[in-house]
């Protein structure tokens, strides 16, 4: 349900995206050279790395069903035989490459491209041997942006991180069975998803956390050495915080606690989930 959402959400916002993609286009000129060829860099290899997880995910699921002959097969329309004929086999390859594309494509896109969004806005913030006219002027610019990114990605990203939370949930549940039980293709699915959707909120979040730290240091950087007559007339932008502040739709600041808040509730789920499987 959450991806559902989270693609009505996306293609709603579709032009917002590309408009904020033209913004960050007009800070560009404020990445030194080395750091926008190590941003394009990490660009090619999170969209490689991620079309090679869509594509050889559904293999590894796959090798489930086909271990064991067919057990806990969830598509009704593919009937479970033990014979392993070609028929089949596509049957259940077709099936898990459809659920793992609405599922968790967008989701990962979403992701990616808000990381590498920060990572690269971060990157133009990097350093304060600006003059302050110049810093001024890029702070104003700032503003704008994170405001947009606000209006514009903060819903999308409360749904992704919901998906995230109940995706990991769901892979804790499954792994303390399938531990129980002894079957290790399926610890090996479902612990390859629990370490990739890990991986991404811990990405996301520090992506986001670090361009937070750039902005706020642009801003003490103008509040410490901006001329007196300016200051007065800006105090309010220079001194409000809550204008440089991430969110997933007002409910909660993506900074660097928010790891330890979701690691905390993860370890106490587990510890619920571990007594009633025990009993």
């Amino acid at each position: 349900m959450t991806s559902l959402l989270l693609w009505w959400f996306v293609r709603a916002k579709k032009e917002n995206m590309l408009k904020l993609i033209g913004k960050l286009e007009g800070v560009q000129e404020e990445i030194e050279h080395d750091d926008l060829r190590k941003a394009l860099r990490k660009s090619k290899i999170a969209a490689i790395s991620a079309l090679l997880i869509i594509c050889l995910q559904p293999f590894i699921l796959s090798l489930r069903y086909l271990v064991y002959q067919g057990e806990s097969l969830t598509c009704i329309l593919i009937h479970s035989t033990p014979e392993k004929n070609i028929k089949s086999v596509f049957g259940i390859l077709l099936h898990e490459s459809a659920s793992i594309y609405v599922n968790t494509s967008i989701t990962y896109a979403l992701a990616l491209f808000y990381s590498l969004y920060c990572h690269i806005f971060a990157a133009s913030l990097k350093g304060n041997e600006k003059p302050v006219s110049h810093a001024f002027h890029l702070y104003q610019q700032v503003l704008k942006i994170f405001k947009e990114m606000e209006d514009s990605l903060s819903p999308s990203i409360f749904l992704a991180f919901t998906h995230f939370l109940v995706s990991l949930f769901k892979d804790m549940i499954v792994l303390v069975i399938v531990f129980q039980n002894g079957k290790g293709w399926n610890i090996l699915s479902y612990g390859v998803d629990f370490l990739i959707i890990g991986g991404l909120t811990s990405v996301v979040v520090i992506t986001a956390d670090g361009l937070q730290r750039r902005a706020n240091s642009l801003r003490r950087f103008l509040s410490t050495f901006v001329p007196h007559d300016l200051k007065i007339s800006c105090a309010g932008i220079l001194e409000d915080r809550e204008d440089l502040k991430l969110t997933g739709w007002g409910t909660f600041a993506i900074k660097r606690p928010l790891l330890l808040t979701l690691v905390a509730w993860l370890i106490s789920y587990g510890v619920i989930i571990l007594q009633f499987s025990s009993t």
